[in-house]
């Protein structure tokens, strides 16, 4: 009977062993330092979000094409809440995601909590004092233009908070 037992569990160990073993943690991005950023002297958009958060991935490929357009002129990144706590808690985070302009010497000039589309996002870079950008994905070279962006509301414009 003890042969039987043994014949039983031991193939089952390395199966148990994956149910057992704790998970990995993993960090979607590594820690930021924000001096480093800083020290480059470019306007910064830093997008406080968590990659689970369907908001957050609905922004990726926006954030990814902005950073391609702005390449060399400003720095677009996206900042993981649970790797950058403290980031989180110095720039009083509430809400996924949050998008926060920086301009180059360090000061808030503007925050969005929600999505922002390209435009949007073009229009803030623009009023930064950013020339335009190259034609973003998914709009040939002279193509028509859409409609204005809707403008961002005054409760989240610069000095008005």
């Amino acid at each position: 009977m003890k042969s039987l037992t043994k014949k039983m569990v031991l193939p089952l160990v390395p199966v148990l062993a994956l149910f057992l073993a704790p998970a990995p943690v993993w960090a979607a991005e590594p820690k930021i330092n924000l001096q480093a950023l800083l020290a480059k002297r470019v306007p910064i958009l830093m997008e406080f979000g968590r990659g689970w958060c369907i908001p957050c991935k609905y922004m990726k490929p926006i954030l990814d094409d902005m950073a391609r357009a702005y390449s060399g002129k400003a720095i677009v990144m996206t900042v993981d809440m649970d790797a950058n706590k403290d980031l989180v808690r110095n720039f009083q985070i509430r809400m996924m995601p949050t998008q926060v302009f920086l301009t180059p010497d360090g000061k808030e000039f503007l925050r969005n909590e929600g999505t922002l589309e390209r435009e949007q996002i073009a229009l803030v870079f623009s009023k930064m004092g950013l020339p335009g950008s190259a034609p973003l994905a998914g709009r040939p070279a002279g193509a028509p233009q859409a409609a204005a962006p809707p403008p961002i509301p005054a409760q989240q414009m610069p000095g008005r908070w």
